[in-house]
């Protein structure tokens, strides 16, 4: 029997949920969707915008304490959209952290984007 795969969903150790989940929502646009636990500082979110979802962490779920590991360090997360010129505009005027202005790569137009713990989104066109 098989079963069909369906989606990946990064899920990113980050320092601070709360506070990552506010860049991505402010800064770069996406939406909040699962939040754990209700009460007192979640270690587990969501977020989305279109298609691409990201899931946020303190832990992996192994231990009682946060999981100690170097964050983002050699992680690029490659995002594509239809219109990368606008993207670029848009987050520049959220206050994203642009790393990377727009140049061609591959055959591309990309851009990339620091977040608040280490890590990178490489933002090109479709």
């Amino acid at each position: 029997m098989s079963t069909a795969w369906k989606h990946v969903v990064p899920m990113l150790q980050v320092n601070d949920v709360n506070a990552t989940i506010a860049y991505y929502c402010e800064a770069l646009g996406f939406v909040l969707g699962a939040i754990w636990p209700d009460a007192g500082a979640p270690r587990y979110a969501t977020v989305s915008r279109g298609e691409i979802t990201f899931a946020f962490t303190t832990d992996l779920g192994t231990s009682e304490g946060s999981f100690i590991a170097e964050k983002g360090n050699g992680v690029v997360l490659y995002l594509l959209v239809d219109n990368v010129d606008a993207a670029y505009k848009e987050l520049l005027a959220q206050g994203a952290i642009i790393v990377q202005d727009l140049v061609e790569f591959a055959g591309r137009r990309q851009f990339s984007v620091g977040d608040i713990n280490g890590y990178m989104l490489a933002i090109s066109e479709a």
